[in-house]
């Protein structure tokens, strides 16, 4: 079967579809915030503030202004979300997770076999913390100490002999504990049994059916993906074993071999159930939205894939020197219909309750002589300043055209 030709537009919008950026929001409660989390598979932790943290960015630009304490409560009230290795999963995708965790543990490369090593080395560390979070129930790390004769964890970066903090984070990654808490900014931790309770996995699972259900996964959040695209959603596996899995699913029917007009020679994959919406967003089936990203945001995350379908160029500039950025220290992308028309550069003072947008930089074929799209763009930015509870936006480098949508009252 001829693989189907897509047009740059059906791409990108089959992307943002899939990243749940088109369309009616969910409703901004406990319930809209499960929704994405569980559409999009995961959000990644990330604790820069400059504006606010990255999970945090990333359900607002899919629900609009909500209570960022609801999404704790699903996590440690809740046990509907569990937190790993800096990102936050549906506690249902815990059996499949559990999978990646024991790989973790058993498989044969440099960087787990030191870890092993070492943690075999310091098993009395390992089994002194398994007993009194045992006895004594969600605790934070900085409550225990490293018993004599411990082996310090060597390396070059801030990680070295911090052993107590480096044995909580290994044994977080091959499953035996996980986080059940905040306490400020410190993670308070558990057995995992107690933290996703039920979700803990019953039946084995066998690296094909991972490798396939992690396919069908990412293919379905990505809406379209290119084999390198899917391969690094399936890092745990060899390569050739996520080849082989992805010829099961074409074999099968489950997966579509696709081209883009842009470059005809390079195939991507679709789900095959989703073949329909090819012809669906061209349609009234499609309903764009105005919104600002996150530079973590998943659907501009993978910056290779982000020039490839959107052709946007994109950069985090955080550890730039501040003379050798071009755009600023954290820039939201701005999302318009199917489009990346600009970035926006923003920093929230806490204090004074003011977001200040040091500049909003637009791309050459930007819209700025159009004031809807101005006002599209500052109703967005006066949202984001809701969510923030700011009080006040203050602008210094605007477009002139865009100049009266963006200078509207801010929020009260």
């Amino acid at each position: 079967m001829e693989p189907s030709s897509l047009s740059p537009q059906v791409a990108r919008r089959l992307a943002i579809r899939a990243a749940l950026l088109e369309g009616p929001r969910p409703t901004p409660d406990r319930d809209g915030i499960l929704e994405v989390v569980r559409g999009l598979g995961s959000l990644q932790i990330d604790p820069t503030r400059a504006v606010e943290r990255t999970h945090l960015l990333v359900l607002w630009s899919r629900l609009g202004p909500y209570d960022a304490r609801d999404l704790d409560r699903l996590r440690f009230e809740d046990q509907l979300l569990f937190e790993y290795a800096a990102f936050i999963m549906p506690t249902e995708s815990y059996p499949e997770q559990a999978f990646a965790m024991e790989r973790f543990a058993t498989r044969d490369g440099a960087w787990e076999r030191r870890v092993r090593d070492w943690m075999a080395e310091n098993d009395a560390l390992r089994q002194s913390i398994l007993a009194r979070l045992k006895a004594e129930g969600t605790l934070p790390s900085r409550l225990f100490v490293a018993p004599p004769g411990t082996t310090d964890w060597k390396s070059s970066g801030w990680t070295g002999g911090r052993n107590v903090p480096q044995m909580f984070e290994f044994m977080s990654r091959r499953g035996e504990i996980l986080v059940a808490g905040r306490e400020g900014g410190q993670r308070l931790w558990d057995l995992a049994e107690r933290v996703v309770g039920r979700a803990m996995p019953r039946d084995a699972v066998t690296p094909e059916g991972f490798a396939e259900r992690r396919i069908r996964s990412a293919v379905s959040r990505l809406g379209l993906a290119d084999p390198r695209e899917i391969r690094d959603r399936v890092p745990i596996l060899p390569s050739a074993d996520v080849r082989a899995a992805i010829e099961r699913l074409v074999a099968g029917g489950t997966l579509r071999k696709v081209t883009m007009q842009a470059d005809p020679a390079a195939e991507s994959y679709m789900l095959a159930d989703d073949l329909p919406l090819m012809e669906t967003v061209v349609g009234r089936g499609w309903r764009p939205r105005t919104t600002l990203l996150s530079p973590f945001d998943p659907l501009i995350r993978d910056r290779e894939r982000t020039e490839r379908i959107f052709g946007f160029h994109f950069r985090l500039e955080m550890y730039v020197p501040k003379d050798l950025r071009k755009f600023g220290y954290f820039v939201l992308p701005i999302l318009h219909g199917d489009r990346l028309i600009g970035r926006v550069d923003p920093k929230m003072d806490r204090r004074e309750r003011v977001l200040h947008v040091r500049a909003v930089h637009v791309e050459p074929d930007a819209p700025v002589d159009d004031p809807e799209v101005g006002r599209a763009v500052g109703d967005a930015i006066r949202e984001l300043g809701t969510f923030l509870r700011a009080k006040e936006i203050r602008y210094e480098s605007i477009p002139e055209g865009w100049r009266a949508g963006l200078e509207q009252p801010s929020p009260a």
